[in-house]
């Protein structure tokens, strides 16, 4: 089938989550011409169901498991990550951006204030949160409130972050996108990428396919923002084929306990984490209840690695009987080794090493004992299977990537979590979106 020249633009993004929409938000308010490419829909719909039946069990836009059994949670819909994430902007410890080799600084400062980033309320952390924070504080941990990307006088403090926010309360990098689009920069839903390719001119053609046709579009400069496991594909598919070799995914460790007086439910997770934790041991700990389906495996004893909808049924079921009203949950994220690969078939090969399990095992301890100290009853304590939700240092700068986020392929550029040297083992948004500011920075200085 004969491709089709869209048009040519000063700057193609592809990807349209923090990374993307912030890159394409910088660029236009400099009045370069700018096109967005997205893979997914512009999705509306909120709630744990529309979530699950429409986006985290949809094979291609949702969950996904790796060779180890680790699940990715992800949402390749216009906002990316962004429009499930829990709205957590923590900025990372300065021996991370040393570890890098790179001063973010001022930018994490612009992304403080363009996410405007607020503490969590007092009034607004819940009594199954307060009493962890107590039983934390025997232990001799702080808990503190956590940085949230999130205008709480919007806030019905329903505790459905993940889900879409009822309220437009939380961030998304939609915001981002908006005004992009109001500066003229031109949106393309639906648009799969596959490569890039240098032209014989001083510029890149990205291929695409768009409604069931291929299509090019041509830009001066490319920036790929299209998440962790898109993105080294794309390069693969490029002709980059060391994209990809090593992923790491910030694995986190649940655990959950029942008391005979208080629960989480309906609370906003990770209302508060314990600061201190993330210098001394390199972990992200904080109260955690999302959602019900975690407990499966222990407590249905059915966790599959298929989704369709008989099988979310099944499991809905097994969930019912998961009384959480007076449920304790706490979670805890490691910086995991990089390790395994993203195959250009999606395929993502990634175990747990001996040294994640003994993060993993160490984080599943002080979880233990904060919920103990809390009031759980240790007899109903239980580990949820591993999850991640922060792929992270497929093209990693420094390996795949310059000093300026640029591949050995002159223009092409990236700018997700893909370029990250090392993983951060918390929350990266705040971090994606102080690396594009960074980016963008430079393109507009080139």
């Amino acid at each position: 089938m004969k491709k089709t020249t869209v048009k040519k633009y000063e700057f193609v993004v592809v990807g349209s989550g923090p990374g993307g929409a912030t890159i394409a938000r910088e660029l236009s308010r400099a009045n370069k011409s700018v096109a967005i490419l997205e893979y997914g829909p512009h999705y509306t719909k909120i709630g744990q169901i529309n979530a699950f039946s429409n986006i985290y069990l949809d094979e291609n836009r949702g969950l996904k498991f790796t060779s180890g059994g680790i699940s990715i949670g992800r949402s390749r819909i216009l906002g990316g990550s962004s429009y499930f994430a829990q709205g957590n902007a923590v900025t990372p410890p300065d021996k991370i951006f040393k570890e890098w080799g790179i001063n973010l600084t001022d930018e994490c400062a612009s992304a403080r204030k363009d996410l405007r980033v607020n503490l969590m309320p007092e009034d607004l952390i819940g009594p199954g949160t307060r009493r962890l924070m107590e039983g934390a504080k025997t232990l001799g941990y702080e808990m503190k409130p956590t940085p949230k990307c999130v205008d709480f006088t919007k806030c019905n403090r329903c505790g459905k972050c993940a889900f879409g926010c009822p309220t437009k309360a939380k961030w998304t990098a939609i915001e981002f996108i908006e005004e992009a689009i109001n500066n003229n920069a031109e949106l393309y839903l639906n648009a799969n990428v596959t490569k890039v390719k240098r032209g014989s001119g001083n510029f890149n053609i990205v291929y695409f396919n768009f409604n069931g046709s291929p299509k090019e579009i041509i830009g001066d400069k490319v920036i790929l923002s299209a998440g962790a496991l898109e993105t080294p594909r794309i390069l693969q598919n490029s002709g980059i084929e060391d994209a990809g070799k090593g992923i790491a995914l910030d694995i986190f460790q649940t655990t959950y306990g029942y008391t005979k007086d208080v629960g989480m439910k309906n609370e906003t997770i990770l209302a508060t984490y314990i600061e201190s934790l993330i210098e001394e041991k390199e972990l992200f700990t904080a109260p955690y209840t999302y959602p019900t389906l975690s407990l499966v495996r222990d407590i249905a004893g059915y966790m599959p690695k298929k989704w369709d909808i008989p099988t979310m049924t099944k499991v809905l079921l097994n969930v019912r009987k998961v009384k959480n009203k007076n449920l304790l949950g706490m979670m805890t994220k490691v910086r995991d080794e990089i390790t395994g690969e993203v195959k250009s078939d999606g395929t993502v090969i990634k175990e747990i090493t001996e040294k994640d399990q003994e993060k993993l095992d160490e984080a599943y301890e002080i979880n233990r004992d904060i919920m103990i100290a809390s009031g759980a009853d240790p007899k109903t304590i239980v580990r949820g299977y591993y999850e991640s939700g922060h792929p992270c240092c497929t093209a990693r700068i420094g390996k795949i990537l310059d000093k300026n986020q640029q591949t050995e392929i002159k223009g092409l550029f990236v700018s997700d979590a893909s370029a990250f040297p090392s993983p951060l083992g918390l929350p990266p948004i705040l971090t994606i979106v102080a690396l594009s500011k960074r980016l963008a920075k430079y393109l507009l200085s080139d």
